[in-house]
């Protein structure tokens, strides 16, 4: 966890993702104390930076990523290949962010974090226009002879937020009628957008305090639907 101020800029370790994540949280609560009850514009990225192939071999990078500028995340050091490629397969989750218009990423070496090796700016409206993570290869500039690429997969969002307020109805809702809400959507939405479904569901739930009853009753209808057939159930799940 990285803390920027107008003075200095500070380092601290956290145990594990979810700490950090609560530290940020926290730090952002005693900005905003009254978030919660505004409306307000959530802007979020969400990036897994693969791998880059065609690089200088043997050297040592990372991949800084910027918003319009300003750097705010970094993959881990790792050494690129004798054939120039590399991988990381690393995830960057990017929220509350100021507004933006464009994503750089760029290679540094990491005894020369200063002089970028190749780098790339892409647009971040067209992360936003698709409705899934877009995923591809992205040529990168100012490299030398051979124009090396990094494979990312992105997603830009822009979430308008209400007061809290004015989703006491639906959470209300949820809480009492999640059996009959879950067994009206299975049939009717894609695979890929059942994860994220499910995650929402467990935040809101979580919130009202029956986060457990749902996890033990969708896996009571799951036995109940598949009846003596457990081996498809293993193969659902």
């Amino acid at each position: 966890l990285q803390v920027i101020t107008g003075e200095c800029s500070r380092s601290f370790g956290c145990t594990s993702l979810a700490e950090r994540d609560r530290w940020i949280e926290n730090l952002r609560r005693t900005v905003q104390p009254n978030k919660d009850n505004c409306e307000r514009l959530e802007l979020a990225l969400s990036l897994w930076v693969y791998e880059a192939r065609d690089l200088p071999p043997r050297r040592r990078l990372r991949c800084h990523l910027h918003l319009d500028g300003t750097l705010f995340a970094r993959t881990t050091a790792k050494v690129a290949g004798p054939d120039g490629e590399l991988f990381w397969g690393e995830l960057f989750q990017l929220a509350a962010l100021p507004p933006s218009r464009a994503l750089t990423l760029t290679l540094c070496r990491e005894d020369q974090p200063g002089q970028p090796v190749a780098s790339v700016t892409v647009p971040l409206t067209e992360l936003a226009a698709a409705r899934q993570p877009l995923e591809r290869w992205y040529p990168l500039s100012g490299a030398g002879e051979r124009v090396p690429a990094v494979r990312v997969r992105g997603r830009y969002r822009e979430v308008r937020v209400l007061p809290i307020v004015r989703y006491k109805e639906l959470a209300e809702f949820i809480t009492f009628h999640y059996r009959e809400l879950c067994a009206r959507l299975e049939p009717a939405i894609a695979v890929r957008h059942k994860e994220e479904l499910a995650g929402v569901l467990v935040r809101v739930l979580q919130s009202t305090g029956k986060a457990k009853s749902f996890l033990i009753d969708l896996g009571v209808a799951e036995l109940d639907r598949f009846d003596d057939r457990e081996a498809l159930i293993f193969r659902e799940n």
